[in-house]
């Protein structure tokens, strides 16, 4: 019996040291699986800045799909899209790495880079163009015709952190010693040697309020105003014309490891030398490719640096 009960407890104790090795052997496959559920996603993560995220998701997920593609070589897994209300936010958003790439013309780049601390790796050449300037523009047949003339009269712009259709012209007019002073309500005031300015929020806004008299001149990208009709375009006469900067550049989140800010650069600078690369650059507002800055930029707000400066004094 005493030989029975002694055999009994080795067998209970082997069980029990055996459960003990069993459950020590389950728990790191346990704290890996936790871990690889909460591993930071490799989606390649787009932001723009837009009130109609619609139309933004149909040009940016093809862009994002392609690229989290490349990344990973994992067809399974999806691009990111994020669309802010404001360019406030877009900082926001790069600075934490709830987006990683961010695609606008020089002043909204410089102004979202300095607030995220972000930095730009290319330009994109969007709509074929790899540069472009302000045009200035009046109607042919009646108004001013030349810059001075803008005197006690009123212009349009588009919106304030347009490139085109706010920062250069604007900057432009100051230089050709015009004092510009922004309406804000149609019973405002201004002195004779003034100049009004308004905010339109779209060329197409601004060609009508030209077209009816509202404004005197407007202002808007030069590639844009070679796209209208041949026939709209002989309406109007050039007043003159802003220094060239680059169409487009490309943000880079700084929460980015040097690894993948390099191997995104690479694959962007290939897109354009593969069938299906092109496929998906057309779909992106018609984008022709991604480029290095020439060797000597070092700086490349440092052109339109002292522009943007006097702007936002």
């Amino acid at each position: 019996m005493m030989m029975l009960t002694q055999c009994l407890g080795k067998i209970i104790g082997l069980l029990m040291v055996s459960l003990l090795i069993s459950c020590q052997q389950k728990s790191p496959n346990s704290s890996l699986s936790n871990i690889s559920l909460t591993m930071p996603s490799t989606s390649v993560i787009l932001g723009e800045v837009s009130d109609d995220p619609t139309e933004v998701f149909e040009s940016f997920q093809p862009l994002a799909d392609y690229l989290t593609y490349q990344l990973n070589g994992d067809e399974k897994k999806i691009g990111k899209v994020e669309v802010a209300p404001d360019m406030k936010t877009m900082a926001k958003w790069l600075k934490s790495g709830k987006v990683e790439l961010y695609f606008d013309s020089p002043y909204p780049a410089f102004l979202v880079s300095e607030a995220s601390g972000s930095q730009v790796i290319l330009s994109r050449w969007k709509g074929g163009v790899s540069s472009y300037e302000s045009v200035l523009i009046s109607l042919r047949d009646q108004g001013v015709k030349q810059i001075h003339e803008l005197q006690g009269k009123t212009i349009a712009f588009e919106e304030k952190f347009s490139t085109s259709g706010y920062m250069l012209p604007y900057n432009y007019l100051k230089a050709q010693g015009l004092i510009l002073k922004e309406k804000t309500s149609e019973s405002q005031s201004f002195s004779k040697n003034e100049t009004a300015y308004i905010f339109s929020g779209s060329d197409k806004n601004s060609l009508q309020w030209l077209v009816s008299g509202r404004v005197d001149a407007m202002a808007m990208g030069s590639v844009d105003f070679q796209q209208l009709p041949q026939a709209t375009r002989q309406q109007f006469i050039i007043m003159g014309k802003t220094k060239s900067v680059p169409r487009h550049m490309v943000v880079i989140s700084p929460t980015l490891s040097q690894n993948k800010v390099t191997r995104l650069k690479n694959i962007l600078l290939q897109m354009n030398k593969t069938d299906s690369g092109k496929t998906i650059l057309e779909q992106f507002e018609k984008t022709t490719k991604f480029a290095e800055f020439p060797d000597n930029k070092t700086d490349i707000f440092h052109e339109i640096r002292p522009l943007i400066n006097s702007n936002l004094k």
